[in-house]
């Protein structure tokens, strides 16, 4: 049932910790999530049940309101309760149970609790320790905040589906609502940030999370800020990769990526060709020099591939330590090896769908690992059981308060706790950044071959990633190929909470820093390791990037334009750069709570590509109990119609448009000027449409086309429609939502000039999250560190950068 099904029930990390749950398909991950690692969370459904129970795809496709596949995969592990909160007597009793609740986690749309008096600010007086967390398209501040977002419009405002598809072709929304799942993990860490904050304040607090706001925290594209330092907006490339030649290849029996972007990658890449005499000019190591050749290493390339099984390619290359991957359905990543070995998936016992298989998380804790105990709840199950244990205080509301430390009125939630992180890449220093965002001392130790330098004017995507993912950290440089500076490295982790690492899996064990060790420096430590394949398991050597996770996981499987034969968008993001972050801070949160209870610290073995996976489980149940394979669904939906990205006036300009109701359709073609479409026959209820969606799809775009998209997005949205722009970098800067909410705020970089910073997409009430300050270079503050830290004198830092340990 578990990563470690071994382990004692009372063992979660969360046990004891009560969760009301009003959520739907945006916000219904995150408290699958906190149930995973041992919340006890209920589903509160209206009578006749959660809407999500009549949506497909169902259990052997037999509608049934136990069988909902998508039912399923937001609400397994969780309990439910019947309640009419339409109704006086409803609202009265949700008041009597959010008494003795620790969190509310609700995605209603801004203004309804209001409405029936179940507002943070009403619910608030009856419970002061309550976190409530709110998850919406927009946030519930702004010009924007009532505007309708599901997952397709999300993923348009936030940025990402303007570079996502092929050049002249409609972009692409990425699969099985990724939007809503990401927010959804943000949702679960500021949740737990809010009640790490109230161990030491007993206060509550409500914790907002607007999705376009996370969407636009990307920290791989940084579109906002890049936009502000360059002018750069980024295009669709199709299939290839905007930094390297490498591509989408056939073999025998499918396709495979390869990712070549490092020079000794790309000598070892060209050896493997056969070392045509075309490839063997130097300067092809420069990735830009090879672009001009593009034509013809696709041919040599698929002249080699063509003759291979997709599987054997993998391992041959791998074993050159290059980084490829096959392009894996769902289910082909479920039956490989290291997939089966980590035990991702668990086992859960069901009434209607009986023993069946469900994707856990993406993360092994050694001590409080996640468990999968039960399965979705049925409807009105055991109602009076769960009512009267409802009726008790929760157990964390009469655990006793840790003393509030000495510090300002609203101190940073995290002040106090001290990070070292090792970074590599996007993931160590954007993990690391969500942390320091909330008040985390954060250490980075970088080594040799970083240099005591940050970007310069002019290197403006260095400089937008600098200013982005290193904001509110002290930098040491520290040179860990020599004894002494390993000692030195020792001595911060004996003072420190955290620590974080991402590099290959023998990288830490090298230099005598495993967790073993770790735990000889410090027996509470907690440790976290973020691992492209994970630390354990036959492929946990492997070598890999963003963009061959999400072939290895089923994600580019997925995120592909059906009309077209060869798979993947290509995402110009690379998607699990920014998942496997999110979900690191979200276990090292759930870690320090399992300490402040236990005084245990624990091991964090964290998988980017089982991240990657972890945000498709809705298509995973589709193998996993109809044994079927999920086919890509590009930019249709089977609950809306019209549903889609549509091209409007202007160069590249598109809309998206989601029609989820009759009424809403009604209103459409009003809008739309067309009220005759409400009456033909081919499209008069959604089963119509979803039929007749092609010959439906033309008449909206030849609407669409004689507007610009920011027009479609207005007129729309005052009626109740959604719909949304499909933003680039430009719109994202002059976006006058995220201005006028404070997300996107103007600062000044000491190199690169005034800029455009986003903060941190998590917002709690009462001890807000900030930039303190920006990113410092590489080594400056390794007197403030060596010095005030472990006391070390001026003369011994010196001595000590002239003998190269620091460096």
């Amino acid at each position: 049932m578990s990563g470690e099904s071994d382990r004692p029930e009372s063992s979660g990390a969360l046990a004891g910790l009560r969760v009301l749950d009003l959520t739907g398909r945006m916000g219904g991950y995150c408290g699958m999530l906190l149930a995973n690692v041992g919340a006890d969370v209920f589903l509160i459904e209206p009578p006749g049940g959660h809407p999500m129970r009549r949506e497909g795809p169902f259990k052997d496709d037999v509608p049934h309101p136990e069988g909902s596949l998508s039912f399923v995969a937001y609400h397994t592990n969780k309990r439910a309760i019947v309640l009419d909160l339409e109704v006086e007597e409803g609202r009265q009793i949700f008041r009597d149970l959010v008494r003795h609740a620790d969190v509310l986690i609700e995605d209603h749309p801004r203004g309804y609790l209001d409405r029936i008096g179940l507002a943070y600010e009403a619910l608030r007086p009856i419970n002061p320790s309550l976190v409530m967390t709110s998850i919406t398209g927009f946030g519930l501040s702004g010009p924007h905040g009532d505007f309708k977002a599901p997952d397709i419009v999300a993923f348009a405002m936030g940025g990402l589906m303007a570079l996502c598809g092929h050049p002249g072709r409609a972009p692409l929304v990425g699969p099985c609502d990724i939007a809503c799942h990401l927010g959804s993990i943000h949702a679960a860490f500021g949740t737990l940030i809010a009640l790490y904050n109230r161990r030491g304040s007993g206060r509550g607090q409500h914790v907002e999370i607007s999705l376009q706001d996370v969407l636009v925290a990307d920290p791989f594209l940084r579109l906002i800020t890049r936009f502000s330092v360059t002018g750069e907006i980024q295009q669709r490339t199709g299939h290839s990769q905007g930094t390297t030649v490498a591509d989408t290849y056939k073999c025998k029996d499918g396709y495979v990526r390869v990712f070549v972007n490092q020079a000794d990658h790309w000598r070892r890449f060209v050896e493997w060709l056969g070392n045509p005499p075309e490839l063997m000019d130097p300067k092809l190591e420069n990735v830009q020099n090879r672009f001009p050749l593009r034509p013809l290493l696709d041919r040599l390339i698929e002249e080699r591939t063509i003759h291979y099984e997709k599987k054997a390619f993998f391992m041959e290359l791998q074993s050159l330590h290059l980084a490829v991957s096959p392009i894996y359905s769902p289910g082909e990543f479920l039956q490989d090896e290291q997939t089966t070995y980590r035990g991702y998936v668990a086992e859960v016992d069901h009434p209607y769908l009986g023993r069946h298989r469900f994707p856990g998380d993406p993360y092994k804790l050694s001590e409080s690992p996640w468990r999968v105990e039960h399965g979705a709840p049925l409807l009105g199950e055991r109602q009076q059981a769960a009512a009267r244990e409802l009726s008790r205080p929760s157990p964390w509301l009469e655990e006793p308060m840790e003393p509030a430390p000495a510090l300002a009125a609203s101190p940073l939630p995290f002040e106090g706790v001290r990070v070292v992180t090792f970074p590599t890449g996007v993931v160590g220093p954007c993990l690391t950044r969500l942390l320091a965002d909330h008040g985390a001392e954060v250490i980075a130790i970088e080594s040799a071959g970083t240099g005591r330098h940050s970007p310069r004017r002019g290197q403006g995507f260095e400089t937008a990633f600098d200013a982005e993912n290193n904001r509110n950290k002290k930098r040491v440089t520290i040179n860990m190929k020599s004894p002494e500076g390993r000692e030195i490295a020792k001595r911060l982790i004996a003072v420190s909470d955290v620590v974080t690492e991402n590099f290959s899996a023998r990288v830490m064990e090298s230099w005598g820093l495993d967790y073993p060790q770790m735990r000889k420096i410090r027996p509470d430590i907690i440790m976290a390791s973020l691992q492209a394949f994970g630390h354990t398991g036959p492929r946990r050597d492997y070598v890999s990037f963003g963009p061959i996770l999400m072939c290895f996981s089923g994600m580019i499987y997925l995120w592909r334009d059906p009309e077209l034969e060869r798979p993947g968008a290509a995402c110009q993001t690379a998607f699990p750069d920014y998942v496997a972050p999110s979900y690191g801070a979200l276990a090292i949160l759930v870690a320090l709570h399992y300490r402040a209870r236990t005084g245990k610290g624990q091991y964090i073995d964290l998988s980017q590509a089982e991240a990657a996976a972890s945000m498709l489980g809705p298509a995973y149940l589709e193998w996993l109990i109809n044994h079927r394979e999920p086919q890509p669904q590009g930019n249709l939906s089977l609950r809306a119609a019209p549903h889609g990205c549509y091209r409007c006036k202007g160069d590249d300009r598109w809309c998206v448009i989601s029609v989820q109701s009759q009424a809403e359709w009604l209103r459409f073609c009003q809008v739309a000027g067309h009220s005759g479409w409400a009456s033909d026959p081919r499209f008069s209820d959604l089963a119509g449409r979803m039929a007749h969606r092609k010959e439906l799809d033309t008449l909206v775009e030849s609407w669409t086309t004689q507007l610009t998209p920011h027009q479609v997005m207005l007129m729309l949205q005052r009626e109740g429609v959604a719909a949304g722009v499909v933003q680039t970098a430009e719109d994202l800067y002059r976006d006058p939502h995220l201005r006028e909410r404070g997300f996107a705020r103007e600062v000044y970089h000491p190199q690169a000039g005034w800029m455009t910073q986003v903060g941190p997409a998590v917002r709690l009430s009462e001890s807000p999250g900030s930039v303190r300050h920006q990113a410092h270079a590489p080594g400056q503050d390794n007197e403030a560190v060596f010095g005030g830290l472990l006391g070390m004198s001026p003369a011994k830092i010196k001595q000590l950068v002239e003998q190269g340990v620091l460096l």
